[in-house]
């Protein structure tokens, strides 16, 4: 199984972080060597240099870890998302330098925005591959209008070809809202939902593919480079309502990385963002896609089995070492569980996320280590 390893440096105006800080900590690895580093995404060319030389001599792969829909706003004139009404969504800040702030994947000009910025600020180091990130609409977790984003003309346009009226989409808002249930949800089997509401479920699928659509180009765009590519992606139970479809996904990349995130409570953590989504209806949720309180690590399983079947790229298993520090720590057993149920489930490959600078020592070799695989 490869072992990849991620290293955050920051939104666009960095961390200050040293190379330094970088080096001690690669070197606590003691002797373990992953097959690859994911770094991202702050401006600082120094740093890749430094990761792009360490890569080198030492046989391993070097990622550009690379935002999509979110955190670039302030480097290209991109559009706001929008839904139902033209209302903008409220946005979010986390850890500090985290924004949670979404633009439209169907607008001509944000394809254009996104290659310039790669041009224009990393395309001087030599990456191996890139791993796209935020590559969605924003989670009900952010904003409850969400599901209903983006209604932009520009996307209305694409939806509308898929036979998607918004005249339908308000209806389908309005069908919500009445019923006052779990978006009409019946049964979550094998990553697919089945709704009472067809026209819900069509709305979604189709929804999907604008964001399919901006990953197809923008992979093409990286593999004329030279490049792999890889996606970060929400958990399968998850995916349908950010817009995210693995099986589609997967035809444009080498790999996905599900964040299957058991421990933090915190976005793309599964708790945090299934309570986000379902409210007071939280329990009833879990019973449908069938996760068990206190049995996070065989669900982590299950949907690891799940990304398998539907994607035809690798899969690359998700696993949080650390939190931020308000929250409980992260333990090094819950580590060791979960790349055990990682290797079993048999995908290809696991990354350790999502910043190895503010993981323990313990935690990483935890992750390194597995069960002596």
């Amino acid at each position: 199984m490869k072992k990849f390893v991620q290293i955050y440096t920051g939104g666009v105006s960095g961390r200050n972080i040293s190379i330094s800080q970088i080096e001690k900590k690669l070197d606590s690895m003691e002797g373990h060597k992953p097959d690859g580093i994911i770094v991202g995404w702050s401006l600082e060319k120094q740093i890749y240099s430094y990761l792009r030389d360490y890569t080198n001599k030492r046989g391993m792969e070097l990622y550009l870890w690379f935002q999509v829909l979110s955190e670039f706003k302030s480097l290209g004139d991109f559009r706001e998302i929008e839904t139902l009404g033209g209302r903008r969504l409220r946005s979010a800040v986390f850890d500090g330098d985290e924004e949670f702030s979404f633009y439209c994947p169907s607008h001509p000009d944000t394809l254009h925005h996104l290659t310039n910025i790669y041009e224009t600020y990393f395309s001087d180091i030599a990456f191996d591959g890139v791993l796209l990130d935020r590559i969605r609409f924003p989670s009900l977790a952010v904003d409850g209008n969400a599901l209903f984003a983006c209604s932009c003309p520009f996307c209305m346009k694409k939806l509308e070809k898929r036979g998607i009226e918004r005249k339908e989409i308000e209806k389908i808002h309005m069908q919500v809202k009445e019923k006052d249930s779990l978006l009409c949800i019946k049964e979550y089997k094998n990553g697919n939902y089945i709704f009472d509401s067809p026209e819900l479920e069509a709305y979604l699928n189709a929804r999907t593919e604008l964001i399919t659509d901006m990953v197809k180009a923008l992979a093409g765009y990286f593999r004329t480079k030279g490049m792999k590519v890889g996606l970060d992606l929400f958990a399968p139970f998850l995916s349908l309502f950010v817009g995210q479809d693995y099986a589609a996904l997967s035809k444009s990349v080498d790999f996905i990385k599900p964040m299957l995130y058991r421990c933090t409570y915190t976005p793309a953590g599964m708790e945090y963002e299934l309570e986000g989504m379902a409210g007071e209806m939280a329990g009833r949720m879990k019973q449908i896609i069938g996760m068990e309180d206190g049995r996070l690590t065989d669900f982590m399983e299950k949907e690891l089995e799940t990304a398998r079947k539907l994607s035809s790229c690798k899969i690359y298993a998700g696993m949080e070492i650390h939190t931020v520090k308000e929250l409980p720590f992260v333990s090094a057993q819950s580590i060791r569980d979960g790349v055990e149920r990682a290797e079993r489930s048999g995908c290809e490959g696991r990354v350790a996320s999502w910043n190895i600078l503010e993981a323990s020592k313990e935690n990483l070799l935890a992750f390194m280590e597995g069960e002596g695989r």
